[in-house]
């Protein structure tokens, strides 16, 4: 047996090494298995030249020289399958790291901006309470009704960032939420056994707005609700507030309606500084306001349903 035949030989005990251990790896990663069964039949073919040369420089048989070279073309053609095969999937393993990354940087910006809500909402307490505190001491009856609104807009505004941060999503919030906070704080405020005004809601199911436009739109509602708990029933102890949400056509269409003796030309004429805030706020919800007295008050407010510049995370 010649040079050629041992060094064939030799190979031959090489790829029967590799074969083997190409199986244990198999068999202890499995997520191997697709591209390794064509790193398994690189390791088999070359098995079938090596034999074919010992036969044929050892024994001098060439029987099996006939198939050497549709092995060959067979090992070329496998060696580009498998370079394929291992692209495509450094590819997808680079995707989904990719993608493992984006979703943990959107969790850590998810609870990043939660924990900023918590926060302002927190100080936004302790402000409410310190003016509170503010309002107890002083005697001046008309300083301490100043410092009760503004404590009441403050809640507001408090009770939509409580509502955001306890909700799992950020981009947008439901309507409800805010109107049954806000509206609930209101009762507390103005409700009480001396007086028999009712404050009735309807509100759409499944409504939701996006942040940038939750507070302006809690502000106007405590505004209107809170001015017709003050002013409509001066003189008078029972009445009814009505308070509807709902969707027409592309618009939200928000109405504020009472039963009293109206809110007051202060008011109505924008002298004072709610209307003047409502309307303001309307306009950053580039909506319209409709303002009627008949048998009452009713505020009619409509704003697009889709914000025009949306906040972008």
């Amino acid at each position: 047996m010649n040079f050629i035949a041992l060094l064939n030989l030799l190979s031959l005990f090489v790829y029967v090494v590799a074969f083997f251990i190409i199986i244990k790896n198999l068999i202890r990663n499995p997520n191997y298995r697709g591209e390794g069964m064509f790193v398994l039949i690189l390791a088999v073919i070359p098995c079938y030249v090596s034999i074919s040369n010992v036969f044929e420089h050892g024994y001098s048989i060439d029987y099996f020289d006939e198939y050497e070279g549709f092995f060959k073309d067979l090992y070329a053609m496998f060696f580009l399958i498998f370079l394929y095969v291992h692209s495509v999937k450094k590819e997808q393993t680079q995707r989904i790291e990719h993608e493992r990354q984006i979703k943990s940087d959107l969790k850590l910006k998810s609870k990043l901006l939660t924990e900023i809500h918590h926060r302002v909402n927190n100080n936004l307490q302790i402000i409410s309470g310190l003016l509170a505190m503010q309002a107890e001491s002083e005697n001046d009856l008309k300083l301490t009704s100043s410092l009760g609104l503004i404590q009441n807009r403050i809640m507001a505004i408090a009770s939509v960032h409580k509502i955001i941060y306890g909700s799992p999503n950020l981009l947008y919030v439901d309507l409800n939420l805010i109107f049954n906070s806000i509206l609930g704080n209101l009762k507390i405020t103005y409700v009480n056994e001396r007086n028999k005004i009712e404050l009735y809601e309807s509100i759409e199911d499944g409504l939701e707005m996006d942040l940038d436009r939750a507070i302006p739109m809690g502000l106007i509602l405590n505004e209107l609700v809170s001015n017709s708990f003050r002013h409509a029933f001066m003189n008078r102890n029972y009445g009814k507030i009505e308070v509807s949400l709902g969707k027409m056509d592309d618009l939200f269409v928000l109405i504020v309606e009472d039963d009293g003796l109206g809110l007051g030309t202060d008011f109505l004429d924008g002298k004072g500084i709610g209307l003047t805030l409502v309307k303001n706020l309307v306009k950053q919800l580039r909506g319209t306001l409709l303002t009627e007295e008949t048998n009452g008050t009713r505020f009619e407010i409509r704003f697009p349903i889709l914000n025009q510049n949306p906040i972008q995370i």
